[in-house]
C-alpha cells in the first residue's frame, strides 16, 4: 500500500492514543489542604505557651534575685526608732573618706581597664592574624585566674615582691597588676567573641592593599569591628575591681585603702552607715558604667 507524500509517518513503537475522561478525574480542593486555625491540635500550640510561661518565671526570678537584697539594704539603712531617717545618707555625702576611698577604687579600676584591654586586644589581633595555632594556648592561659584562688595569688605576690629589687608590696602598682591578671578572663572572652565575628585577616589585607599602615588599620578598621566586645570587657573589669576585697586586703591594706576595705572597716562599729556605703558603691558602679558607655560610644551610634 502506497502512502501519500503528505501523509505523516507514525513514530516507531508509538503507543495508541487513549482518551482521558476528565469528568471522572478528581482534583483536590486547595482550600482543604491547610486546616483552619481553630482546628490546629492543641498539642502543637501548648509547647509555645509553656515556653513563654517559663521565660516569664525565670525573668521574674532574676528581677527578684537582684532587687530583694537592694530593698533589704535600703530598708535597713533608713530604719530608725521613730520611723525612717536619711541622716546616714547625708553623713555619707559630707564624709571626705567616701570620696577618697571611692576615688582609689576608681583609679585602680580605670588603670586595670586600660592595661587589660590593651594587652588582650593587641594579643588576640596578632594571634588571629599571624598565629592562629596559639589561640588554644591563649584560651588556656585566660582560664588560669579562675583556677588560682585570690588568697593564694595574694600570698604568692607578697612573697615575690617583698624583697629587692622589686619591693612593690603595699603599693597600688602591685594591686593593679594583680587586678590585671584576675580580670583577664572577662576581657579575653568578650574581645575574642567579637573577633570571631569579624574577618580580621581579610580586612587587614584589604586595608594594606589600599596603603594603610598597621597602626592605622588596627585603629580605624579592626577596632570598630570589636568595639562592642571591648566595652563589654571594660564594664566587666570595672564591676569586678570596684567590689574586690581579698587582694586589696592582702596587697595594700591601709596604705592604699579601697572602697570595699572602707566598708568592711565601718561595718564593725557602724553597720547602718556601712550599708549606706554599700548602696552608694552599687549606684556609683552603675553610674560609672553608664558614663563609660556614653563617652566611648562611636559617633555613628550617637
Amino acid at each position: 500500500m502506497r502512502r501519500s507524500f503528505f501523509e505523516p509517518v507514525p513514530a516507531p513503537n508509538a503507543l495508541p492514543f487513549q482518551a482521558i475522561d476528565f469528568t471522572q478525574t478528581t482534583i483536590p480542593n486547595a482550600m482543604t489542604v491547610v486546616a483552619p486555625i481553630d482546628q490546629i491540635p492543641k498539642s502543637q500550640a501548648a509547647p509555645n505557651s509553656r515556653l513563654w510561661i517559663w521565660q516569664a518565671v525565670l525573668l521574674l526570678g532574676l528581677v527578684l534575685y537582684l532587687l530583694v537584697p537592694i530593698v533589704g539594704l535600703l530598708r535597713f539603712s533608713t530604719r530608725a526608732a521613730n520611723g525612717i531617717t536619711f541622716k546616714y545618707y547625708l553623713a555619707a555625702f559630707s564624709d571626705p573618706s567616701f570620696y577618697t576611698f571611692l576615688g582609689n577604687s576608681l583609679i585602680a579600676g580605670l588603670w586595670t581597664i586600660a592595661i587589660t584591654l590593651t594587652l588582650t586586644t593587641f594579643t588576640l589581633y596578632w594571634a588571629y592574624l599571624k598565629a592562629r595555632w596559639l589561640l588554644p594556648f591563649l584560651e588556656f592561659l585566660s582560664l588560669l585566674p579562675f583556677v588560682v584562688p585570690a588568697v593564694t595569688l595574694g600570698l604568692g605576690l607578697i612573697q615575690v615582691f617583698s624583697t629587692p629589687p622589686l619591693m612593690l608590696t603595699g603599693t597600688p602598682y602591685l594591686l593593679i597588676g594583680a587586678y590585671t591578671v584576675v580580670t583577664l578572663p572577662f576581657a579575653y572572652r568578650a574581645i575574642e567573641n567579637s573577633l570571631q565575628g569579624a574577618n580580621v585577616k581579610t580586612l587587614t589585607e584589604a586595608a594594606e592593599n589600599l596603603g594603610s599602615g598597621w597602626g592605622r588599620t588596627f585603629i580605624e578598621v579592626i577596632l570598630p569591628c570589636v568595639w562592642s566586645g571591648v566595652i563589654s570587657g571594660g564594664l566587666l573589669v570595672l564591676s569586678y575591681v570596684l567590689g574586690e576585697f581579698t587582694l586589696a586586703l592582702f596587697l595594700v591594706g591601709s596604705s592604699f585603702q579601697t572602697f570595699p576595705l572602707y566598708i568592711q572597716q565601718l561595718y564593725s562599729y557602724q553597720p547602718q552607715y556601712s550599708t549606706v556605703m554599700s548602696l552608694l558603691s552599687f549606684i556609683s558602679t552603675w553610674l560609672v558604667a553608664w558614663l563609660l558607655v556614653v563617652v566611648t560610644r562611636r559617633p555613628n551610634q550617637a
